[in-house]
């Protein structure tokens, strides 16, 4: 198993934030794709067990890189550098490590290349009465999310959008080709979607590309969502809960290493 966490020109958060929770479950091997520039800086700021690629800059340029250099066929976990945990104190996992394992077998037994969790942190949300795996259509943030990579001419790569709604984009095409995504709405990251430095920038400077990228879905991917524009002037591509129409074909068993 691999776990990728891009970052750009936030050494120190990714340092307090994601690498301590990874800590804080005992999982200590986990690679950092930086650009070239900032690599001395993170070097500095991470402890001896993070390894450090030097990949390239733009998130979906990055998750590119990341799943070329990868062997097909290898469980791929991503997470972004200003995680404050992972809840999963609503789910049947006692463990991340667990977790893990259990969210890639699964996705092995049933024919699904893409995992991923609820994406509001509040437990309301994820309470009583909601099922703990949905396999339909359904939105995986790729702040924390999992997938099983493919030989190279079957990757599936962003090409709509470039930025704001990029784990949309992805949640779609996965589904398309495989018929099924797998989400665990009782897990949730804990994090900040909007934070000023680094990543994706402000909600402010987000808004207009949020709508551009929107919309550029809505033209492409007409009968999997709606645009719809919230009362804060969010601007989003809600996706149809189409039931998933893959019954589930089995991967080769796997290993895991963390």
């Amino acid at each position: 198993m691999h776990i990728a966490i891009p970052s750009y020109s936030r050494a120190t958060m990714c340092r307090e934030k994601t690498i301590a929770t990874l800590e804080k479950y005992n999982i200590t091997k986990a690679t950092v794709y930086v650009v070239k520039e900032q690599e001395d800086e993170y070097r500095k700021a991470l402890p001896d067990w993070v390894q450090i690629v030097v990949g390239v800059k733009g998130i979906v340029q990055q998750r590119e890189f990341i799943e070329q250099s990868l062997p097909a066929n290898t469980d791929l976990v991503y997470m972004d550098d200003d995680l404050d945990d992972i809840d999963l104190s609503l789910s049947s996992y006692s463990t991340l490590t667990d977790f893990l394992e259990d969210a890639f077998r699964q996705s092995r037994d049933r024919g699904a290349y893409l995992w991923g969790v609820y994406a509001v942190y509040n437990p309301f949300f994820r309470g009583k009465g909601r099922k703990e795996i949905s396999t339909c259509l359904n939105y995986c943030v790729s702040c924390f999310c999992g997938i099983i990579t493919r030989p190279e001419n079957r990757r599936l790569d962003v090409s709509i959008v470039q930025a704001n709604k990029e784990d949309v984009e992805r949640s779609i095409r996965y589904f398309i080709e495989d018929g099924i995504v797998l989400r665990f709405n009782k897990i949730a990251p804990k994090t900040k979607y909007y934070n000023v430095s680094g990543g994706l920038g402000t909600k402010k400077e987000r808004l207009e590309i949020m709508s551009i990228e929107s919309h550029k879905l809505q033209e492409a991917f007409p009968q999997y969502g709606k645009v719809k524009v919230r009362k804060n002037g969010m601007t989003e591509f809600n996706l149809k809960k189409i039931s998933a129409s893959n019954a589930g074909v089995g991967f080769e068993p796997t290993t895991f290493d963390l």
